[in-house]
């Protein structure tokens, strides 16, 4: 754990970053430049949030300014073909999002999915309808 808790100090010091935040408003394009060019020789950012938090353009120009960083996401970038193009094997994409692609995430989901069937049949209930 960083001591004061500031972005900037986790970065110098972390060879690895793991995000792990919601796409608001407050944090869509946060990371950029300033912060991943602050991660030491070698560091690796793995972003398993949402690909929004990523500013793209800078996260282009400091991979190609630091050719020892890398970066590893579970959802390709916009710009997925001119990374991989650009950086090769330092840039990892899955073909899918894959952050919530766990045994307790399916079952939690599966759960919802039914209470809301029940709520459906019980009271008419459409809070979560998508097809309106």
């Amino acid at each position: 754990m960083v001591a004061d808790g500031s972005c900037e100090q986790m970065y110098s010091e972390c060879n690895f970053i793991s995000l792990h935040i919601p796409a608001t408003p407050q944090t869509i394009g946060s990371i950029g430049y300033d912060l991943i060019s602050r991660m030491p020789a070698g560091g690796c950012l793995l972003n398993t949030a949402r690909k929004e938090i990523i500013n793209e353009a800078e996260l282009v120009k400091v991979l190609t300014d630091r050719p020892d960083l890398k970066y590893v996401t579970d959802i390709a970038a916009g710009c997925q073909s001119e990374l991989n193009e650009k950086f090769g094997k330092r840039v990892f994409a899955t073909p899918k999002k894959m952050g919530a692609e766990t045994a307790e995430a399916n079952i939690n989901a599966g759960i919802a999915a039914a209470r809301q069937i029940v709520d459906f049949f019980t009271s008419g209930c459409t809070r979560f309808q998508v097809n309106k």
